[in-house]
């Protein structure tokens, strides 16, 4: 007797079985290890509400939609050192520490930009997987660029625990598309 979840392509996707592309260059075929990525939170998109009062009425109507930054906790290595990829993305951004003159004076005295800081880290791709590893599911986020490093909070002689990152990122928008698509989200 056949079940629900035992007919032909009814499995239910598995929070285990995604990747998640970050380029660690500008060449998007060299992104971030996928065996480094330990969680990733998707895309979520907020309607705002408009009221209208008329009489003793309100009428509600949608409003505008945004995108909630998204959050992946990395592991991290010696080789390649995220925390060292992660920060040169922010120094491509635009950031450069008070004490960096000589840096500063190399690349021009910038600041951080939303167009630096898109370039620098690139396009992120979040991808769910079937059991046999094809993308079910893909999410393409647009203008990405990160809002926040946690290079590891607290270090502990009595913990095995490996060293992890945590890193924010913002987008101005999110698509899902079902399939298979190339690391460009094309």
């Amino acid at each position: 007797m056949a079940t629900f979840w035992s007919e032909k392509g009814s499995d239910p996707k598995r929070k285990f079985r995604f990747e998640l592309a970050i380029p660690v260059a500008n060449n998007v075929n060299d992104v971030i290890p996928v065996w480094t990525i330990k969680t990733v939170t998707k895309p979520k998109a907020n309607v705002a509400t408009v009221e209208h009062s008329f009489l003793q009425h309100t009428f509600k109507y949608p409003g505008r939609v945004t995108w909630d930054n998204i959050t992946a906790t990395l592991t991290d290595p010696s080789d390649p050192d995220l925390a060292k990829v992660l920060l040169k993305k922010l120094h491509k951004s635009g950031y450069w520490s008070p004490n960096a003159q000589s840096q500063q004076r190399a690349v021009g005295a910038t600041t951080m930009s939303k167009k630096a800081s898109i370039d620098a880290l690139g396009q992120i791709i979040i991808r769910q997987t079937n059991e046999l590893g094809d993308p079910i599911e893909t999410w393409v986020l647009h203008n990405p660029w990160i809002v926040s490093i946690d290079f590891g909070g607290q270090l502990d002689y009595t913990s095995d625990d490996l060293s992890e990152l945590t890193v924010e990122f913002a987008f101005d928008w999110a698509d899902m598309r079902p399939g298979i698509l190339d690391k460009q989200g094309k």
